[in-house]
């Protein structure tokens, strides 16, 4: 980052819009049901917000970062938003399953004990 503190590289204005895209990617990806792809895509954009905070930012980077910031957060919640539905999701899924196996147990075991008695 050749930019003298108080200035704003292009470098610097690309890493922040990278972060809101890959943002909005790992969005998509979660929507679609893609979690590893999504899991990809937040490694990816973990490494990218280490490198945008190693240096501090310069004064007139400050409204640029603060939007993104802002967005992302933002798009931040919806993820928690999608995370906790589809963790219900499965948490239902799991309910039924359980419900299911019950109900087979139930049938086999009386199934089995008819089995073994002699028919009318």
């Amino acid at each position: 980052m050749s930019a003298a503190r108080g200035e704003m590289s292009a470098d610097r204005v690309a890493e922040f819009g990278a972060l809101l895209r890959l943002t909005e990617t790992l969005k998509a990806h979660l929507e679609r049901g893609e979690w590893g792809a999504a899991a990809a895509v937040e490694l990816e954009r973990r490494g990218l917000v280490e490198r945008v905070f190693e240096v501090a930012p310069g004064a007139k980077e400050l409204p640029v970062l603060t939007a993104t910031l802002r967005e992302v957060v933002r798009i931040n919640d919806e993820l928690i938003g999608l995370a906790e539905h589809q963790r219900r999701a499965v948490a239902r899924e799991l309910d039924l399953l359980a419900v299911g196996r019950e109900a087979s147990r139930a049938y086999d075991g009386v199934g089995g004990s008819r089995q073994g008695s002699p028919r009318p």
